[in-house]
């Protein structure tokens, strides 16, 4: 191979050498400056480097890979690529419509069915011209598990549409009674949906409760289907002679007599990767309290040893005896060295009942306990999810607690307990209400306490006053008046500032106070006025009344000595002083002659009426004489 020296003018040959410094520089080979390759070239400095720039960009595309060029799709290719996956795509809808439950994802794993299966593998074959990995991701599955399929595959297999796929419809037909039962909507619903069910029978139950809203357990749905003849459960073995012999037979004791200790597998899930790890709890057995736990990769010697130091810190003391089953790492001599006085003692093989409290607890758990799910791209997303698993797990467990003070209920049972009736609804309606209208109006005061316009109105006075509110309480404290008020307050303080008649060291807590002074006084004003007001109508309402009294006395025929009686008897001065001048009015009606003895005759009802007290027997008397004999 021989090179030979292409014959170029001085700009070109003077930006490949440029470029070609750079690669020189990075690989430590001999090299040459910018300025002797411009002046041997004789070439233009902004042009050399300028082409020296686009001769970079361009490398990489004079490089050409070995092997056979990757030819392009047609458009008309490609076209029918795209059509031919869409068709799949609806083929593979219409399959799942017609068959619920062929696929079931589930954390740990995905269920498919045998016809889903042999669906995917032929359409596999029905379109060679595809890749494998196309078709998969048309149909939302992974490219390995089709591959896997494909292997497996038969020419005995039975396509979706044959005779294995209808096996569960054949079965006796439902009674009739059944449809005219009060449930009998229910079951029709039920054998309806497993008719073209393909998945498991726990996926049916779950799609029954989630999609169809049905109202029965997985034994009533059970139940339903076995007498259909759709379906025959696999009974469980009943208990053995000996194990009902020995139920109840747990000797616990008392509290911290004997730890029950076992571990379980735990799966969580972060940033959508799933990671399973191990569970050690210990249980008392005789209270069933949750005493100690621990969380790592697997289950060993460290776990049980953490687990049962946590029980030690929690209860502040050591149980007298530990229960493990008989795996190997559960008796090591770690273990007896770390458990100490406490003794170890191995569970009965083959028996899980023997360790019923930690089992039971693990099954409490895997029923009521949420996902164990972490979720987020940033840290902080990830810290919200594990905050919110958290409080899911505690405030679950706080419902589910039984309170003392509610008779032993919990506040689930409390809550769903509660059946009100229509008239306390209505009326806790109409307190809401009622709470509403209080809240709103407290809402429309405070939006009219925080007038942007006087706020600012405000800001621009204190500053042009030369006062300062750091906390900015006592500016809150002024907004909250009204608008006049403030202005008033503010040209109240300017003018004493400019009269220099302000006390020394004042500060805004002073413009606070004239504020208040200015209310306070156009407050005792306005009440003034409405004393004023309400006194006269208030008189007039009394004389009404005391005038209505007065003829209806006259027209009696009553004594004069009845109306000193309301004179004196009377609790109001108005009403006192109304009843004296009606009085004196009577005496001054008689002649001259006459009057200092119906004078004396009055006095001597008046200081005869011990009930009433001495001073206004007395303030009567002097009315009266003031009124009969006046001096001016």
């Amino acid at each position: 191979m021989s090179l030979t020296e292409p014959e170029h003018s001085g700009i070109p040959l003077a930006a490949l050498l440029l470029l070609a410094r750079l690669y020189l520089h990075r690989l430590g080979l001999a090299q040459v400056s910018a300025k002797a390759v411009l002046e041997a070239t004789e070439a233009t400095r902004t042009q050399a480097y300028a082409l020296a720039d686009t001769l970079s960009k361009r490398l990489e595309e004079l490089v050409v890979p070995r092997g056979r060029p990757v030819t392009s799709r047609e458009p008309k290719a490609e076209h029918a690529r795209a059509q031919t996956l869409l068709k799949i795509a609806r083929a593979g809808f219409e399959y799942l419509h017609a068959h619920p439950g062929a696929t079931q994802h589930r954390p740990k794993k995905s269920h498919y069915s045998d016809g889903f299966r042999d669906f995917v593998v032929s359409q596999c074959e029905e379109h060679p011209e595809l890749d494998v990995a196309d078709i998969a991701d048309t149909l939302g599955l992974p490219a390995s598990t089709v591959c896997d399929w494909r292997r497996a595959a038969r020419e005995d297999v039975e396509r979706a549409s044959d005779a294995s796929e209808a096996k569960r419809d054949m079965g006796e037909p439902v009674a009739p009674s059944s449809s005219t039962s009060p449930s009998g909507f229910h079951i029709q619903t039920v054998l309806a949906q497993w008719s073209n069910w393909k998945g498991t029978f726990v996926g049916f139950c779950e799609h029954l409760r989630r999609d169809h809203g049905m109202p029965f357990g997985r034994t009533s749905i059970a139940t339903i289907l076995a007498h259909a003849g759709e379906r025959k459960p696999n009974k469980r073995p009943g208990r053995s002679p000996n194990e009902r012999a020995l139920r109840g037979a747990f000797a616990s004791f008392f509290p911290g007599a004997i730890w029950v200790g076992d571990g379980s597998e735990l799966v969580v899930e972060l940033e959508g990767q799933q990671f399973c790890c191990n569970l050690e709890l210990f249980v008392d057995a005789h209270s069933d309290a949750f005493v100690g736990l621990d969380v790592r990769d697997h289950e060993d010697s460290h776990a049980v040893i953490a687990a049962f130091d946590d029980g030690v810190e929690t209860t502040s003391s050591r149980p007298l005896a530990v229960l493990l089953d008989n795996k190997v790492c559960n008796h090591v001599p770690a273990v007896h060295e770390a458990t100490k006085r406490s003794l170890v003692i191995p569970a009965t093989k083959a028996r899980p009942q023997n360790k019923a409290h930690v089992e039971g607890a693990f099954g409490l758990f895997s029923q009521y306990a949420p996902p164990l799910r972490v979720e987020g791209e940033t840290a902080r997303e990830r810290a919200l999810s594990l905050a919110l698993l958290c409080v899911q797990l505690f405030f679950a467990a706080m419902n589910m607690r039984s309170r003392r003070a509610k008779k032993g209920r919990s506040r689930i049972e409390l809550y769903r307990n509660g059946q009100p009736t229509p008239e306390q609804v209505e009326s806790a309606r109409t307190a809401l209400e009622e709470r509403l209208a209080m809240q709103l109006a407290a809402q429309r005061t405070l939006r009219e306490r925080q007038d942007p316009a006087k706020r600012a109105y405000l800001d621009e006075a204190l500053e042009r006053l030369g006062l300062s509110d750091p906390t900015g309480h006592v500016q809150a404290a002024i907004a909250s008046h009204g608008f006049c008020d403030i202005v008033d307050g503010v040209a109240t303080f300017l003018g004493k500032q400019r009269a220099k008649t302000l006390p020394e060291g004042v500060d805004v807590r002073y413009l606070l106070g004239i504020i208040m002074n200015i209310i306070d006084k156009r407050e005792g004003q306005a009440i003034a006025t409405a004393l004023w007001d309400e006194r006269i109508v208030a008189r007039e309402q009394t004389f009404v009344c005391l005038i209505h009294e007065r003829d209806a006395l006259a027209q009696s025929g009553a004594d004069i000595l009845d109306f000193v009686d309301r004179a004196i008897t009377a609790e109001l001065e108005l009403e006192r002083y109304f009843w004296i001048d009606v009085v004196a009015k009577l005496v001054l009606a008689e002649p001259e002659a006459c009057r200092e003895s119906l004078f004396q005759r009055i006095a001597r009802r008046v200081h005869t009426s011990y009930r009433v007290p001495r001073g206004r027997r007395q303030h009567v008397t002097r009315e009266l004489a003031t009124k009969l004999l006046p001096l001016d």
